[in-house]
């Protein structure tokens, strides 16, 4: 089993702020992004998530999704799930797509949370790197980055595995009430096998307000303000 613990958080004024309401929606909505006509452990692994509600979108990834129309795909809807190739801060978008992919830390367009979203997962490689990796880790996420009313954005510091049973495990655990962060790197442990070796599926990372830590999918404080300075990184290590 892997260590799971804090290390590291930004502390600006927005530490300060109250966001103890509960915040319980009338309907949550789940979107699924798959590497555009990549290979079918992605498309797999957004599916055997998804499969767990009644989802509202399951696409082929592109740019815009995630960029110019955000507002019209990932920032629509509660929950985001992506699996395909990627790299610290950067989504592959697959063959099948307008461009190769984004990146987060420098796309003006790629900023969520201020319409709808909570959550979004990366099941790719080191799409979050941790604090013991970089240590500009928090650039791309805060202040004028990705988080602009998001509340976590949770994914793999290392190279990892697909096609296994993480996503089914983890929309389960999601389905079932669990906190989102603490679900994956359950789901990303249960995975872990001696006879795969010590590399095997990769060690989960998660960026999160740290006032967002104890969120379910189905009851979730306010949302963090855009701008702020606050920011929690929990990652697993040997």
């Amino acid at each position: 089993m892997k260590k799971q613990y804090r290390s590291a958080a930004l502390a600006a004024s927005a530490l300060t702020i109250a966001m103890t309401m509960g915040h319980s929606a009338l309907a949550w909505e789940q979107g699924g992004y798959v590497y555009n006509q990549g290979e079918d452990r992605f498309v797999d692994n957004v599916y055997n998530f998804l499969k767990h509600f009644s989802y509202e979108q399951y696409y082929w990834a592109d740019a815009f999704e995630f960029t110019t129309s955000n507002n019209s795909y990932v920032d629509a809807m509660d929950f985001a799930y992506y699996s395909g190739h990627g790299n610290n801060y950067y989504l592959g978008m697959g063959p099948g797509a307008s461009v190769s992919g984004v990146n987060l830390a420098t796309d003006a367009n790629a900023r969520w949370g201020d319409l709808d979203l909570e959550f979004i997962v990366f099941q790719s490689c080191t799409v979050i790197p941790s604090a013991a990796d970089r240590a500009d880790w928090a650039d791309a996420w805060v202040p004028n980055g990705v988080f602009q009313g998001l509340h976590q954005a949770i994914g793999y510091r290392t190279l990892s595995y697909s096609g296994n049973g993480i996503s089914n495990n983890f929309g389960d655990r999601i389905s079932d009430g669990e906190s989102v962060w603490q679900a994956w790197f359950a789901a990303v442990n249960d995975e872990r096998s001696w006879w795969r070796g010590q590399d095997y599926p990769g060690l989960a990372s998660a960026v999160m307000h740290p006032s967002t830590q104890n969120d379910t999918h189905f009851n979730f404080v306010a949302d963090p303000p855009a701008g702020h300075m606050a920011l929690t990184n929990w990652y697993q290590h040997w």
